[in-house]
């Protein structure tokens, strides 16, 4: 299971195109790689429609 920290810091390397570090699971490769798509389309979908600067994020845990 990956935390929502470590889903923070794997979404901060796809999207500024920072590597992947060796001792990464199969879960958190996936998850990478799947960002890493996610963005380029968001990337050029944002373009189509005129919107200069999106933001893919992942909200938070809120503790309660």
């Amino acid at each position: 299971m990956i935390t929502n920290k470590r889903y923070q810091t794997l979404l901060m390397l796809a999207t500024t195109g920072k590597p992947l570090n060796k001792e990464a699971t199969e879960q958190e490769k996936k998850f990478y790689e799947k960002c890493k798509h996610d963005y380029k389309v968001m990337q050029e979908t944002a373009k189509k429609h005129g919107i200069k600067n999106p933001i893919l994020e992942i909200p938070m845990e809120v503790d309660f």
